[in-house]
């Protein structure tokens, strides 16, 4: 068999799907190669490595599925759509959706054979789709569809190849698929320059040699098809030093490092403050330093890699600001050494960047292109940055306010300890006031820059001014003596709940306004959750008798 009529078979083979049915669980593949190849999607180049995690997420839910690795699982969706499609692997979260589709509560994927034929899913589909061109507010079981819908046709571009756009057009921003080379190699093949015949050979040799188990072909041909792509891939778009620092990001999970060293922190500077051994406090703190580092690492990474700052979804702002209060617990226990800031610092770490590692269905942690309000770097980076800045000490103030509320149950007679920790709160409350005053001021600027207006009582700007207004009127409460030491506490705690609105709930829950774009969706159970156990807490607190010098 000639060279040319095997490349045909080759790729006629992966065009239908034909690769045998092979066990893929025992083969060691070396992905090495293939990770780091560029690729264009989602409005920038990035590497496969990352293209595939991302796919991995919004089909399954997580970047590994089956025991397959995120491009194990990408190869294996192409080489073999037959088997996939008849298998239950899209993720469907809600339950209006599910009883839509007459799918049982407990079910949480589904086939794509089953999305095509299901009675009526595709025309709904259609329907909440117009009805979001139209600037109709959509209920959660309508965006779920699109969501879902969505999810679908990923596997599919990636299936058909549509998805994997390899090979930039020259003096164009456009990138060509795999799928739209073959596409045209089947029309016209003898029209085919040698460099894309070449491109799809190699290709479909990697799949070849995906698809057969054989790890020592599927290297060489990786090798190939690399060799081949260099010489193609030569395009300003193209930074290898960053592809390669995101790959490593990848792979290092620096925020899932800074929770593990942060619980290691907490679990020691509790246990030094339970069971007085002071030793254990520099243990903490040394491992408490190295979670700042390690998330401060990250920060400057993904910063590199975006070419902007991390903040322009929900998944960024809530590591951004986990991570700037842990500075400030840093800086906060520097000057009153006092252990509670490294203490609250160091749990609040715990919650806020597992959160991020683990729900990646909500907080989508893909790197994407800013929406077009939000390209002035110096306005994103001086407005939003002051404005989640502020979040972060407020963050910091409620971890403090809940050594406090344990103070006011189990120490309500220690007037010293009380006041002590009142003082400090007061402090980081203040630093969150002046930096969400100026956040506030400052958005005021850049609406005027971006919109021709100054103040417009949008959601946003509303609920930041209550936040603000909320803080103030406790500090001013504290200040004329009107709140005492438990209901100075209390307001902290409280007020948390006006900042978690302006953070979250305008995009999340509200969902409209010129402030809700680049905002992943869901959650809204767990935040609803957290809140009534917040005012259950400080309801059992403040119902418990208080002392004199603690009275409310």
């Amino acid at each position: 068999m000639n060279p040319m009529t095997r490349r045909i078979l080759f790729l006629l083979s992966w065009g239908l799907g034909l690769w045998p049915a092979f066990s893929f669980a025992a083969a060691d593949f070396d992905f090495s190669t293939l990770q780091a190849l560029p690729i264009q999607s989602g409005g920038r180049v990035k590497p496969l490595d990352t293209f595939a995690r991302e796919s991995a997420r919004l089909v399954t839910g997580h970047e590994t599925f089956q025991n397959f690795s995120p491009i194990g699982l990408l190869l294996d969706w192409i080489a073999k759509p037959d088997d996939w499609g008849h298998q239950d692997f899209i993720l469907v979260e809600n339950l209006e959706l599910k009883k839509m589709l007459g799918l049982p509560p407990a079910q949480n994927r589904v086939s794509p054979e089953f999305l095509l034929k299901a009675n009526g899913f595709l025309d709904f589909v259609k329907l909440v789709y117009q009805k979001q061109q139209d600037k109709v507010v959509l209920n959660p079981g309508e965006k779920e569809a699109l969501t879902l819908f969505r999810r679908l046709q990923r596997f599919e571009d990636i299936e058909s190849g549509d998805a994997l756009a390899f090979i930039p057009v020259p003096e164009s921003d456009q990138w060509i698929s795999m799928g739209e080379l073959r596409r045209a190699f089947d029309k016209a093949p003898k029209k085919m320059p040698p460099v894309a015949q070449a491109l799809l050979f190699h290709f479909a040799e990697v799949l070849k040699a995906y698809a057969e188990n054989n790890t020592g072909d599927f290297t060489a041909q990786s090798l190939q098809l690399e060799a081949v792509l260099k010489p193609v891939q030569d395009n300003p778009q193209v930074k290898a030093s960053r592809l390669s620092l995101e790959v490593f990001y990848n792979h290092l999970k620096p925020f899932r490092w800074a929770w593990i060293l942060h619980l290691a922190a907490a679990i020691l500077i509790s246990l030094s403050i339970l069971l007085k051994v002071s030793k254990l406090f520099p243990a903490g703190m040394v491992f408490f330093v190295s979670g700042v580092a390690v998330s401060l690492f990250g920060f400057t990474a993904r910063c590199l890699i975006a070419g902007r700052p991390p903040v322009s979804n929900m998944y960024e702002s809530l590591i951004w600001v986990t991570f700037g209060m842990t500075v400030f617990a840093l800086i906060f226990e520097g000057i009153f050494k006092n252990r509670f800031f490294a203490l609250a610092g160091s749990i609040l770490a715990v919650a806020g960047f597992i959160l991020a590692d683990n729900v990646p269905s909500v907080l989508d942690p893909s790197i994407q292109p800013l929406e077009p309000v939000l390209r002035s770097n110096f306005w994103l980076t001086i407005h939003v940055l002051t404005i989640t800045l502020s979040y972060a000490a407020f963050l910091l103030s409620l971890g403090i306010g809940h050594v406090g509320l344990w103070s006011l149950w189990r120490y309500s007679n220690d007037q010293e300890r009380i006041k002590t920790q009142v003082q400090l709160l007061y402090r980081v409350v203040q630093v969150g006031v002046v930096l969400l005053a100026a956040g506030t001021i400052l958005g005021g600027v850049w609406a005027s820059y971006s919109w021709g207006r100054f103040w417009g009582w949008d959601p946003k700007e509303t609920w930041a001014l209550i936040a603000l207004l909320g803080y103030v009127a406790i500090l001013h409460g504290r200040l004329s003596g009107w709140l005492k030491e438990k209901g100075f506490i209390i307001g902290v705690v409280c007020a948390f709940l006006g900042v978690l609105m302006a953070w979250y709930g305008v995009n999340f829950v509200l969902g409209v306004g010129l402030h809700s774009y680049g905002f992943s969706k869901g959650g809204l159970p767990y935040v609803i959750s957290f809140v009534v156990l917040e005012l259950a807490l400080v309801t059992t607190v403040g119902l418990k008798s208080p002392s004199k010098a603690v009275a409310a």
